[in-house]
């Protein structure tokens, strides 16, 4: 084994497209209010979030949302808001 293999043993780099099960609560940030469905919309990488409910001055604010439903070819998906842990900017 290399010097460089040994180092990065058990490292491992972030996908720009994640995938989240039905049921799980995240964290994310609100990133945009879609003006065409009128949605709320979590981006995590190049997946979409849209949320089911919630208010539009929650835009920019970190958030606890839980899955709903989640299309891993897509790489979109549904939650809903649950709290809202911060406002301000990301």
């Amino acid at each position: 084994m290399s010097m460089f293999s040994k180092f990065l043993t058990g490292m491992s780099f972030r996908s720009t497209t994640p995938t989240f099960e039905a049921g799980e609560e995240i964290e994310v940030y609100v990133t945009e209010l879609d003006e065409e469905s009128g949605e709320l919309v979590a981006q995590v990488g190049e997946t979409r979030l849209h949320f089911e409910n919630g208010e539009a001055d929650i835009v920019g604010c970190r958030v606890l949302a839980k899955v709903e439903s989640f299309d891993d070819g897509e790489h979109r998906g549904r939650v809903t808001h649950r709290k809202t842990l911060s406002q301000g900017s990301f």
